[in-house]
């Protein structure tokens, strides 16, 4: 086709916006796939699941847990089958380090499985509010129990809950 008023050829009109398009989907993909990369692989790091452990060797994994802490008592307690919360427990060893990571290990002596649960400490700080635990089969009604983060921190580096329940399991939280 030509132009009437000067005889050049008329250009094609381009896609431009198609391209635009493309390239944000491309993003957004590469962007996803990454997020699920990276979670997984965290997870593979920091979530481990030993099954057919014998209660012996799940006991020397919380010993071993619990000797980072000498004669420490939890910052939280069963008090009546009820958590409470140790405001002013003793810290034998103050610590100016900020803390750093949240540990968990849970033994179920039913199915003699141990998870291991290592969570980094920017990520529970991220969290708006206080950290909550519930046990609805066991009678905390309610909201559960809460505690904030700014709690563990002045606490400092510690054994947060050692709960060991017959025909349950047990489960030892604590943060360094």
């Amino acid at each position: 086709m030509t132009d009437v008023m000067n005889d050049a050829p008329k250009p094609k009109r381009k896609l431009t916006w198609l391209w635009i398009i493309l390239g944000i989907l491309f993003v957004l993909f590469v962007v996803a796939a990454t997020g699920v990369f990276m979670t997984v692989s965290y997870f593979r790091q920091n979530v481990r699941v030993a099954q057919n452990i014998s209660d012996a060797d799940a006991t020397r994994e919380f010993d071993a847990a619990l000797a980072r802490f000498p004669g420490q008592q939890p910052l939280i307690r069963l008090v009546d089958d009820r958590p409470q919360f140790v405001a002013d427990r003793p810290n034998p060893s103050p610590s100016a380090k900020p803390l750093t990571t949240m540990h968990v290990i849970a033994f179920d002596d039913d199915d003699g499985n141990l998870a291991q649960i290592s969570v980094p400490f920017w990520l529970l700080r991220m969290k708006s509010g206080p950290i909550e635990l519930n046990e609805y089969s066991r009678g905390w009604r309610g909201d559960g129990f809460k505690f904030k983060i700014e709690d563990l921190e002045k606490a400092g580096p510690g054994i947060v809950m050692d709960v060991t329940r017959p025909r349950d399991g047990r489960v030892l939280i604590w943060v360094e």
